[in-house]
């Protein structure tokens, strides 16, 4: 993501600058206060919902009091029971408009069917704006293709909502489901005068991969994007939608936003769209170019736009060696590069630069670079591998495992290399670190190792785990047994589908159905919460407390939603209060979509505290800015938490949002992979 070649004294400078800084658009979450720190009847229909007792909450739906069969409704948006659909549709009809619209959403999040033609005919019956836009929502995720032209014909008669209407029909479109009409109305919603409009609008073409719905209306939107201006957000949704015609008219526009775009975002999808593009004229060159962009998103995204799998000709080496050499500190640039020059056979080089690496006491910086060598020919990269396999940083012996695996895929059919990689992945198996096992059990799943013993290998390993320390281990063993296609596995999955706890039976028997087809029958219910809420602690924090980020680069305010995410908040400012964030880095950023930090436990993102949290959907929309909660699935939350650069709607009803930034985006903007947060600090809601 940034730019390159002879302009280096400049670009060296360059690299340094920050991108264009980018505001948010500021979230209303329109879920209005129900008072819930004071109340302890709302307090005790929360706790149900931790507890994930849908029947009681569906109880609560019938009571007098409207604040609690709202508050009930909302609940069941994170229970998500099926059980609850009757009832919740029932409450489309409630004489209050707040309780409709928590049923509204809740429908949306619910497993199962949902019945469109009532969200429809409620959509058609009520004049509460907030409903409307819950109802809309509602349909975007869980409506099936019969509803669509319903809510388009809807939409033309009714203006008020038009975002809300496109991010409907976006939500279709990821779920491949189109019309005509719908696409007509995204077409007329491009023109609008108003920025959000726009932009909601072309997410629906940034995001839906079949481009055949639309394709006939290409122009259209190609004469849209030419109308806008270098800085319009709706710009980077329809450069991706364009760049998936796979038109090569397209290329000089998307060389033109790429170069002038004034949101660093934008030029990120740009240069993204140029990694299929690299063979026609010029473009290796312009990408080049973005090595020294203002952004190091950009310069990043750039380079390994370069790096797009293909052989790079012969004339690029000398260029990347020259850069390479006036950017040396630029490692997070360069590690893609590395990729393509090892293709070129550069092998003096690339050991030269992975030793320098080595050597630098950024034991980060040289596991971004061991990639390089599943790329590189001979012997020397392998050797290189395995020694840095067994490294005592977890972070550089997980790369080298990973490289390996992907050098495997080149060298399996030579018999005579079986043994030595089966020795590095059986080594990094039962060193029985999460992030190592994950990638030696894969690797180990081939067929080609079961003569070498895999399969007794990994339940050994398996038989000397314990859940409260090795659960990730032991769940990482039993999907490589049931990946494996070794029938000798069947019998000890069966075993483990008796286990006394939940996560291994849902592990072995996900694992036996890969492996023999049936679906067996899985655990109901749900195991008590790990954690519970603490109200009075809650009450002292109040509704909206501030979470404090303070980087090198300046602070990051969050502002935290009580009401919505009262357990969230309560683990996340508990873990800021002790200190615990305290000298964390963010170990994932992914240019123009998050930066994800937390893991005080191990740093690299493979860590949390030793339980998990429930999940809480909240009505908080994934817009720039928002808070999220990273997580492996439904109820897996622990401490590590993401911030968005951009518009996310696919994440909302599926990662806790538990908050909103207020300030310091600039900082967000210049935040990179190993950043740290200094210190972390919470600000009590006195304003109760």
């Amino acid at each position: 993501m940034r730019k390159t070649m002879h302009r280096l004294a400049v670009g060296m400078m360059l690299v340094l600058m920050t991108g264009t800084a980018v505001r948010a658009q500021q979230p209303a979450t329109d879920r209005p206060s129900d008072n819930l720190l004071a109340r302890a009847d709302l307090q005790a229909i929360v706790d149900l919902q931790v507890e994930r007792d849908a029947k009681a909450l569906v109880e609560h739906l019938g009571d007098e009091d409207p604040a609690a069969r709202a508050r009930a409704a909302f609940a069941l948006a994170s229970v998500q029971d099926s059980v609850a659909v009757p009832a919740l549709l029932d409450l489309l009809n409630d004489q209050n408009t707040t309780v409709q619209a928590d049923a509204a959403f809740a429908l949306g999040q619910s497993e199962g069917r949902v019945y469109a033609p009532a969200l429809l005919n409620a959509l058609a019956t009520t004049d509460d704006l907030t409903v409307q836009r819950r109802l809309i929502e509602a349909l975007g995720k869980k409506g099936d293709k019969a509803s669509l032209v319903p809510l388009v014909s809807w939409a033309w008669k009714d203006t008020a909502h038009t975002a809300e209407v496109a991010l409907a029909l976006a939500r279709y479109g990821m779920r491949d489901l189109h019309a005509p009409e719908a696409v007509d109305y995204l077409i007329q919603t491009l023109h609008a005068p108003d920025a959000d409009l726009r932009l909601y609008a072309a997410y629906y073409f940034g995001r839906s991969r079949d481009t055949t719905a639309w394709a006939t209306r290409a122009d259209t939107v190609r004469t849209v994007l030419d109308s806008l201006s270098m800085d319009d957000p709706a710009a980077m949704h329809l450069i991706t939608g364009i760049n998936r015609l796979g038109n090569p008219v397209d290329t000089p526009r998307l060389k033109h936003w790429m170069e002038t775009a004034e949101d660093w975002r934008t030029r990120v999808n740009a240069v993204r769209a140029m990694r299929a593009r690299t063979d026609e004229t010029g473009m290796r060159a312009a990408l080049y170019d973005r090595l020294v962009d203002p952004s190091v998103h950009v310069a990043v995204a750039a380079a390994q736009a370069l790096n797009d799998g293909k052989k790079w000709p012969e004339k690029d080496a000398d260029v990347i060696k020259q850069w390479t050499q006036y950017n040396a500190y630029a490692w997070r640039i360069t590690a893609p590069l590395l990729i393509g020059m090892a293709r070129l056979g550069e092998t003096s080089f690339v050991l030269g630069e992975l030793e320098r690496r080595r050597n630098s006491r950024n034991p980060l910086a040289y596991a971004r670079a061991l990639p390089a060598l599943a790329a590189l020919p001979g012997h020397h990269g392998f050797e290189i591998l395995v020694n840095a396999a067994h490294s005592q940083n977890v972070r550089v012996a997980h790369a080298a495992l990973g490289a390996l695996a992907t050098r495997w895929q080149e060298d399996r059919d030579t018999r005579a290399k079986r043994p030595a990689y089966f020795d590095i992945f059986a080594d990094g198996l039962q060193r029985k670190d999460q992030a190592l096992a994950w990638t030696s059990a894969r690797a180990l799943s081939d067929s080609l190792f079961r003569a070498l013993g895999s399969t007794t290998l990994l339940q050994e390993v398996y038989e000397t785990c314990e859940p409260a320390e090795d659960l990730d281990v032991m769940t990482a063993i039993l999907s490589a047994l049931g990946n494996s296609g070794d029938p000798e596995a069947e019998a000890f999955l069966r075993r483990e589908m008796t286990y006394p706890h939940t996560d291994i039976v849902i592990a072995a028997g996900n694992a036996l159905k890969n492996l023999t087809g049936e679906t067996p029958a899985m655990p109901t219910g749900h195991q008590p919460p790990e954690r519970t809420i603490d109200w009075a602690y809650l009450q002292a924090l109040g509704p909206h407390p501030q979470l404090v980020l303070q980087t090198p680069k300046g602070a990051i305010t969050i502002a935290l939603d009580t009401e919505q995410a009262p357990l969230t908040t309560q683990t996340l400012t508990q873990f800021a209060s002790a200190g615990q964030f305290d000298d964390v880095p963010f170990h994932r950023v992914v240019p123009n979509f998050v930066i994800q930090g937390g893991d005080f436990a191990r740093r690299d993102g493979f860590g949390g505290p030793p339980f998990d949290i429930r999940s809480e959907f909240t009505r908080i929309p994934y817009r720039r800015g928002a808070a999220g909660m990273a997580s492996s699935g439904k109820d897996t939350e622990g401490s590590q938490y993401f911030i968005t650069h951009s518009i996310q709607p696919h994440l909302d009803g599926r990662y806790t949002a538990f908050g909103y930034m207020l300030d310091g985006f600039d900082v967000l903007d210049t935040l990179y992979e190993d950043d740290h947060v200094v210190t972390a600090t919470v600000i009590p809601d006195r304003e109760q």
